[in-house]
């Protein structure tokens, strides 16, 4: 009913309101060259509005974003990249992250290199501010010398290690939630902010997830999945919808338990 009162909507509206062709995932587009860029290889069947066409008007609503600007203009790019750098072997002297993000934790990465990228990308887009755009092109460019000097495509804070523990089901802290946030603070930088590096960041991170979960039997993928998937299928999706690359769609069914190796649902 939501999408068919949507679809409603807006044919309500002048069709110049929306760009053509259809929007990408995330329903914007980036300039280049003067001109709007499409980014989507898989069409929309309802287009939203670009966030690129919406801005806020003063109010409690804009306070709330603008203290949000204000907390990811406060990190320093050195500070979040800090683990990434010490699990690839490069020095870094940096003050570490707390909490989550702490050395020890193991979900570091997720959000310094996640939630983050995902966060500023999209207040660029819903503000057009180039300086945190500054920040986040360095942060990605970072993180691309950091997954290349772990050269099979990995990216993570922390060590691959990791995935050997979930692949024998022994206690560890969700190492695919981590990597689902990095693949899509990278995707998010591409489709916001034009970013080419951040799309071969997560595209890289997709081929070393499909060699990791090829190697596995259906079975053994079932018991990995019992234990902790992130949002491995929806990120690999998007990047699917972005690039056209009917391959992600594949590795995005073995995280599906009624799909994995079996597109019809057999067990």
């Amino acid at each position: 009913m939501a999408a068919a009162a949507i679809a409603g909507a807006t044919a309500l509206f002048p069709k110049e309101l929306f760009p053509s062709p259809a929007q990408d995932i995330v329903v914007n587009t980036v300039e280049s060259g003067g001109k709007a860029v499409s980014r989507e290889k898989v069409d929309w069947k309802v287009r939203p509005f670009p966030m690129k066409q919406v801005r806020l008007g003063e109010g409690e609503c804009k306070q709330a974003m603008e203290a949000d600007r204000r907390y990811l203009h406060s990190l320093p790019p050195d500070r979040l990249l800090h683990t990434f750098r010490i699990n690839a072997g490069f020095p870094s002297s940096a003050q570490p992250l707390g909490g989550w993000e702490a050395p020890d934790c193991e979900l570091r990465g997720h959000y310094a290199g996640g939630h983050y990228l995902s966060a500023c990308a999209l207040m660029f887009a819903s503000t057009g501010d180039e300086e945190l755009k500054g920040n986040t092109n360095t942060v990605v460019a970072e993180l691309a010398k950091c997954q290349q000097a772990l050269k099979s495509g990995y990216l993570s804070a922390f060590p691959i290690e990791f995935f050997d523990r979930l692949r024998e089901r022994q206690k560890v802290w969700a190492p695919f939630y981590t990597i689902h946030k990095i693949m899509a603070g990278n995707l998010d930088m591409y489709v916001h902010c034009g970013n080419e590096q951040a799309l071969e960041v997560a595209e890289k991170m997709a081929d070393w997830t499909a060699g990791y979960t090829q190697s596995l039997s259906y079975e053994h993928m079932q018991r990995v999945l019992g234990t902790e998937y992130g949002g491995m299928g929806e990120v690999l999706s998007n990047l699917y919808a972005v690039t056209g690359k009917e391959y992600y769609i594949e590795v995005a069914q073995r995280f599906d338990k009624k799909a994995f190796f079996h597109p019809l649902g057999a067990p």
